[in-house]
């Protein structure tokens, strides 16, 4: 029984297919952004971030803007 176990265990260790897992690294603290003027009172401003574009390129700035309300 104990040997039939270990056998199954095996098989299924092997039979699993391999996968890496990528780790990403963390965000470079936030930029320091100057708020240009509201350009009308519903304007609400949405502050800058870093967005994951790929491996190759890392992490890139979204600067902040204006969004209407």
């Amino acid at each position: 029984m104990r040997r039939s176990l270990r056998l199954l265990a095996m098989a299924l260790v092997l039979a699993a297919p391999a996968c890496t897992t990528y780790v990403r690294p963390a965000p470079p603290p936030p930029r320091i952004e100057v708020r240009p003027a509201r350009p009308h009172r519903h304007a609400v401003w949405v502050p800058g971030h870093w967005k994951w574009k790929n491996r190759r390129v890392g992490y890139v700035w979204v600067p902040g803007h204006w969004r209407v309300r």
